[in-house]
């Protein structure tokens, strides 16, 4: 072998070893961070809850309120985790085949209830799932690195907030719950109650007194 083609052959040789080390490092960059990786699994598991959920409201309640709500969530958060699972199968992320332990807790606690509690209690559980969701997308913009799933983040921003909007305006009109912790919607109408009692004294007092003023000037 002349010297001519030795040198060509190593040249080529660099050539390819070039090629695969610039392959190679592409697909080392293009790897998801452990926060996208994070982000991609609860944000398929919230999906996967609201899903659930909205079925179990059109199951289970008779509120029409709570009825579109499910509906609503069900179709949006359906169409949010289809594009979730296709940059998933991109990247090579295994997502979890349902909601976690904690979610399904809440899920079952929920649906055992009926009537006006089941509905209190299936927005309370809807607050504090999409708030969480919204933390979680959050985070996500701020630390996550792969420009594909923060678009995912940055795309269900908007409709998570537009369902919590609807959620906290929502419990104005159902019995039992209150937008702000769960606790308070119930002590309300006992508040009420009492200070409606207290002004009922008051005003029997006042009464009173302007009836023996009235009967010592008289006198």
């Amino acid at each position: 072998m002349t010297i001519a083609r030795r040198l060509a052959k190593l040249a080529g040789a660099a050539a390819l070893a070039c090629a695969y080390l610039g392959l190679t490092a592409g697909i080392a960059a293009a790897a998801p961070s452990a926060q996208d990786k994070a982000f991609l699994v609860a944000a398929h598991q919230s999906n996967l809850t609201e899903i659930q959920a909205g079925k179990a409201a059109l199951q289970k309640s008779g509120n029409d309120v709570v009825r579109r709500h499910g509906q609503l969530f069900i179709r949006d958060h359906t169409r949010l985790d289809a594009d979730l699972g296709k940059v998933a199968g991109t990247l090579n992320v295994d997502l979890p085949s349902q909601p976690s332990a904690a979610q399904r807790a809440t899920l079952a606690s929920v649906s055992a209830k009926s009537g006006s509690a089941f509905d209190a209690a299936w927005l309370g559980s809807q607050l504090t799932g999409h708030r969480q969701a919204k933390a979680d997308g959050q985070r996500e913009l701020s630390q996550g690195s792969d420009a594909q799933v923060k678009k995912l983040a940055q795309t269900a921003a908007p409709v998570i907030q537009m369902h919590l909007d609807m959620l906290q305006e929502a419990t104005g009109s159902v019995s039992g719950v209150a937008a702000g912790t769960g606790g308070q919607a119930a002590t309300r109408p006992a508040a009420r109650t009492a200070l409606g009692a207290t002004l009922l004294a008051l005003g029997g007092l006042f009464a009173a007194g302007s009836l023996v003023l009235s009967r010592r000037r008289t006198a």
